[in-house]
């Protein structure tokens, strides 16, 4: 009797140091919560600009606040890819993050051309004031949702330049200029109206094609053309106006839904926080900007303002002709909201 229960006492210290030393050995292994990362590749087709600050901010504060388990990188000058296959690796997953004007999603949901539309704004300030009402904003930046990219931070970049090979002095030297623009009807009509043809085409390949006069101007913000240089191969630079370009945080909704709540919660609350950081910065490299090309040799030229408003009062019915009876309601429905904004934060004096 005594050598069974002896027997049966080490059997069962045996089972009990087994199962001690199998619950230290989990102990000793994080969890696989807290072992889980996140990379995310964040891509534009700019460099040594506000966009890319966005960018580097966006990865740094998200990889901070989540405690390490988001790491990033950023990939200026379209490393990743032309702009058309950027948009495609965010809808189908294979990256996380894309900077880019909202124009370029435009053959996800025409709706993001809106923004588009000339004569809307009055400067930079009264642009971002209007799109960042939650009243056009939200329903915007959503519009892709369920085709797999969704947007999280929205700002107005800058006004339009013409960078060109032949000076653009009034409006009527448009006439017969082939000029790269964003790839939305809305961006292609504008220089149509007076005569000029719009090219879309990827932002770095455009000072190779003015170089080989594939193409004979730009229509684009001046502070993202300085940083790819096409100060070197411009020689006229016209401050137009007219169109302010906006630019977007991009998210993949497939990475999104990989994410635990709280850093989903973070990603996108983020680079809302920081609009009104990169939009100061774009005031800020604007003057800058002006500076660097007219020590390139640049001649910067203005509409006199009798041009200015014969230019802006042949682009402002654009908006009602392409989007104010767009065939696609969500077009129209995005550009009546845009109206209204607009006229809600236009200044007062």
């Amino acid at each position: 009797m005594s050598k069974r229960f002896d027997l049966a006492g080490k059997g069962a210290l045996a089972v009990a140091l087994v199962a001690g030393g199998a619950v230290a050995a989990l102990a000793l292994q994080p969890s696989a919560a807290v072992a889980q990362k996140f990379h995310m590749k964040i891509g534009m087709a700019t460099i040594n600009d506000p966009q890319q600050e966005w960018g580097e901010k966006i990865g740094k504060r998200l990889a901070e606040r989540s405690g390490g388990r988001v790491t990033y990188k950023v990939f200026p000058l379209s490393q990743l890819g032309t702009i058309a296959r950027q948009v495609e690796a965010t809808l189908l997953g294979t990256q996380e993050v894309f900077l880019t004007p909202p124009a370029f999603y435009v053959g996800v949901n025409q709706a993001f051309m809106v923004p588009d539309a000339p004569g809307i704004f009055l400067n930079q300030k009264h642009g971002n004031d209007a799109i960042r009402d939650p009243e056009f904003k939200t329903p915007f930046l959503a519009a892709a949702e369920k085709k797999g990219v969704v947007g999280a931070g929205l700002i107005v970049y800058e006004g339009t330049s013409y960078a060109s090979t032949k000076p653009i002095r009034k409006p009527e030297d448009i006439a017969g200029l082939k000029i790269r623009v964003l790839a939305s009807p809305v961006e292609r009509a504008i220089p149509g109206a007076w005569g000029g043809t719009g090219v879309p085409m990827n932002f770095t390949e455009v000072v190779p094609a003015m170089q080989r006069g594939v193409v004979d101007a730009c229509r684009s913000s001046i502070v993202a053309m300085t940083g790819l240089k096409f100060q070197t191969v411009a020689k006229f630079t016209t401050v137009s106006g007219g169109g302010y370009i906006p630019t977007a945080t991009w998210y993949s909704k497939a990475w999104l839904n990989k994410l635990p709540a709280d850093i989903r919660k973070m990603a996108m609350e983020i680079p809302g926080e920081l609009e009104e950081e990169v939009a100061e910065a774009v005031r800020n490299k604007v003057a800058a900007s002006h500076k660097i090309w007219e020590e390139a040799g640049v001649e910067l030229i203005r509409f006199s303002d009798a041009d200015q408003k014969r230019y802006l009062a042949k682009l402002r019915p654009l908006g009602e002709e392409i989007l104010g009876k767009h065939k696609n309601p969500l077009v129209r429905e995005l550009y009546g909201k845009l109206k209204i904004v607009a006229e809600r934060h236009r200044p007062k004096s």
